[in-house]
């Protein structure tokens, strides 16, 4: 399958304020994982999707990773169940990708990117996809709404991140996206963070595709939960 060349993602063109502050974390040596969101309409997946794509480009271009007839794993994305994640996530991915630059094939999906690397996806509810972890090697992962996953089933993905390619060691990377809700998230990354973990706070009125009608809508569709509509635009 032939693959357009050359194509690259640029952060500065294609993302918000916050969304390029969180890509420029996660570039950085000295950060392993990010906790991006905290409000409803931030961006949150189209980020998610957005930085998994544009790691899959930098393996490619870092490691000198040619056409393969058996692409090499090197991510996963997922979401608490499967079945969310195809019908939520998964979409957003086709949306924003260049559909020229990918395939998806199986189920659960793997995206294989430019016939040379892939990424699995998957639900975290699936047994079969947690067994994978136990043998899998990764160079990043991506779990949308993470305020639904237990630290547990995070436990097994993050000792995936180890991925060497052509002798090259792949820095780990991780990506949490998530609204607000009580999770093991607050304590690793607002209340008690280590120093390679940093939380991005994205709101809707930091998203320019929304408008003001979608915070009106928030508005008018929580104004009987005052609590719920603070946390879901602050």
């Amino acid at each position: 399958m032939d693959r357009t060349e050359g194509k690259t993602l640029r952060a500065e063109s294609d993302l918000t304020v916050k969304q390029t502050i969180a890509w420029d974390a996660l570039a950085r040596e000295d950060i392993k994982e990010v906790l991006y969101g905290g409000a409803k309409g931030g961006g949150k997946s189209v980020f998610g999707c957005l930085w998994c794509y544009g790691k899959a480009l930098e393996i490619i271009d870092t490691c000198g990773i040619e056409r393969r007839k058996h692409p090499i794993p090197i991510g996963f994305m997922g979401r608490k169940r499967g079945v969310d994640f195809t019908n939520t996530t998964l979409e957003t991915w086709k949306r924003f990708i260049p559909e020229a630059m990918y395939e998806i094939k199986g189920k659960p999906a793997e995206i294989i990117i430019a016939d040379r690397v892939k990424i699995l996806t998957g639900g975290l509810d699936n047994s079969e996809v947690i067994n994978k972890f136990n043998s899998a090697e990764f160079a990043f992962f991506f779990i949308d709404q993470a305020e639904e996953v237990d630290r547990e089933q995070i436990g097994e993905l993050r000792a995936t991140t180890r991925l060497i390619i052509n002798e090259k060691k792949i820095p780990g990377k991780g990506l949490f996206t998530a609204n607000p809700a009580p999770s093991f998230l607050k304590d690793e990354f607002i209340l008690n963070p280590t120093a390679n973990r940093i939380f991005i706070r994205a709101l809707p009125t930091d998203n320019p595709y929304l408008g003001n009608e979608y915070i009106e809508v928030l508005r008018d569709s929580f104004k009987h939960r005052q609590e719920l509509l603070k946390a879901f635009l602050e």
